[in-house]
């Protein structure tokens, strides 16, 4: 089933002042409609797609400024479909699925999700997230410009090309943020706290730890040469994080 649902103005309230359009991809049709509803409720347009592998031909033809999918859906499930994505393009991704284990969580991170929230969720948790997505990367794009490095690790905003010793590192755009974050604060400690408010943008961390420490791990995959004993990302035990000694 292919459907928009209109709803957005110009007086929208999300960055920019400007309408905002979002893929859902699930192949239930109820959550279709529930998630059509509670976005339109929100001045946000969507469009739907069936399956991971019809993502691709909504995109083309529906450019969108985020993207959710669902994890268990039939010919090509949400984490292939968010692989592929990663390969070709930035877009914010949030997976909405049922798959509550810590693994499946892991796994979506891995997999390129900005963000990840289970079902059954909340309409207004929902939202609240998407806004936050969308106001940090309008902050990136408006950051770009300078150059930042600590020892041999280099994080350009101007290409966002993170490098390592002279190698170009991968990161999803959480990552890229993340650190982003840590380096324009070298040597100081941050709270958890904080980094849910400045890098996922959200004003009342609640439970959401775990996105932190999950995020961290695999960040720690990427610009350390032993996770386990790092030398950029520093654990302050008790407390959060820092860059450095």
């Amino acid at each position: 089933m292919l459907s928009t649902l209109s709803g957005a103005t110009q007086t929208n309230a999300y960055p920019g002042n400007d309408p905002v359009h979002v893929l859902f991809a699930d192949d239930d049709s109820d959550t279709q409609q529930l998630v059509g509803t509670v976005l339109k409720n929100a001045d946000i347009n969507v469009v739907f797609a069936d399956d991971g592998a019809q993502v691709f031909d909504v995109w083309q033809m529906n450019p969108v400024n985020l993207m959710i999918l669902d994890i268990m859906m039939p010919i090509m499930d949400g984490l292939e479909a968010c692989r592929r994505i990663r390969r070709v393009s930035d877009i914010p991704i949030i997976l909405l699925t049922a798959k509550t284990r810590e693994e499946d969580i892991l796994e979506g991170f891995r997999n390129g999700a900005d963000d990840y929230i289970t079902k059954p969720f909340r309409a207004k948790e929902l939202v609240a997230r998407i806004e936050a997505i969308l106001h940090r990367t309008r902050r990136q794009r408006v950051q770009a410009g300078r150059l930042l490095a600590y020892d041999e690790l280099v994080l350009d905003l101007d290409t966002r090309r993170v490098t390592l010793d002279g190698k170009i590192l991968r990161l999803t755009p959480l990552e890229f943020q993340l650190l982003h974050y840590f380096m324009q604060n070298p040597g100081d400690m941050v709270t958890k706290e904080e980094l849910l408010e400045n890098v996922w943008g959200y004003l009342k961390p609640g439970g959401n730890m775990n996105l932190v420490e999950t995020t961290i791990r695999r960040l720690r995959l990427k610009i350390e040469a032993d996770p386990s004993m790092p030398r950029y990302i520093q654990t302050v035990w008790g407390r959060g994080y820092r860059l450095g000694s």
